[in-house]
């Protein structure tokens, strides 16, 4: 039999409350959220207000938690909370592309030593389960690279430029959409 997920969800944006929406009516994994936290308490959310938290150590310092899953838009808040994760035994999921891009080496090394996972796939591609497939499948090959645009935002924009909608007008409807970061609102500190 496999553990229980007890899981801390960092971020609630678009991805961590459909991930919440699918868990709480999966029945497939025996998983459970137990706690959320958020930078901006006074943003409205589609669950009541009682089940966040606004501090990261309420899940990074909590012994029942043993999955943390990073989905926040800060990628050095992401370093901190994710290597801190891994320090402190916890198996750790993230979607966060810039994290994985400047320190992917070091959090692996980081996950090695303290006997953790590090899942990543969700930054890959537009969540298209290509990684496992990859190690799985060409473990004894030696592939140098593999090309091609395999981001969800890219890919939209691409889409949308076929059918005549400008770049400005197809990233602005993304990021209305929520897969597409916005990076003109004042930064709130997640430590």
């Amino acid at each position: 039999m496999s553990k229980e997920l007890n899981i801390g969800l960092i971020g609630f944006g678009c991805v961590g409350s459909g991930l919440y929406e699918v868990l709480n009516k999966s029945k497939l994994i025996s998983a459970h959220i137990s706690k959320i936290v958020v930078k901006d308490r006074f943003k409205i959310r589609s669950i009541d207000e009682s089940h966040f938290s606004y501090n990261v150590d309420d899940v990074l310092k909590d012994d029942e938690i043993n999955v943390v899953i990073e989905l926040i838009n800060d990628s050095d808040a992401a370093y901190d909370i994710v290597k801190r994760a891994l320090e402190a035994g916890k198996d750790v999921v993230t979607a966060n592309k810039k994290l994985l891009a400047e320190h992917l080496d070091e959090l692996i090394a980081i996950a090695k030593k303290n006997n953790v996972s590090l899942l990543y796939e969700g930054a890959v591609a537009g969540s298209v389960p290509i990684i496992r497939n990859l190690e799985e499948y060409y473990n004894n090959d030696s592939l140098t690279s593999v090309e091609g645009i395999v981001n969800g935002t890219t890919n939209y924009i691409l889409t949308k430029s076929n059918e005549g909608i400008g770049y400005d007008a197809a990233l602005k409807n993304a990021q209305e959409l929520g897969f597409a970061g916005v990076e003109s609102y004042p930064r709130r500190r997640w430590i």
